[in-house]
């Protein structure tokens, strides 16, 4: 969903929304569609924002390869 939002395979997804409440990136295309595509007209965000749950498999984990490390393992 990111490239095609973004329309780029690199750098962070234009999506991606800072939730203050949640401390935390939240997918925008779910939460807020019209806060990433403003000419989006308003009877479709309900729509869009559903299709992107699904587009995502929002609640079935995250699908990302890497893996975390503590940052005092770079030393």
């Amino acid at each position: 969903m990111g490239v095609l939002i973004g329309l780029s395979l690199r750098g962070p997804c234009k999506a991606l929304l800072w939730n203050e409440d949640a401390r935390c990136y939240r997918c925008g295309m779910v939460q807020a569609p019209m806060a990433v595509l403003p000419w989006l007209p308003r009877r479709a965000s309900a729509m869009l924002s559903r299709l992107s749950r699904r587009w995502i498999s929002q609640g079935s984990g995250c699908d990302c390869s890497l893996e975390a490390a503590p940052a005092d393992s770079h030393r």
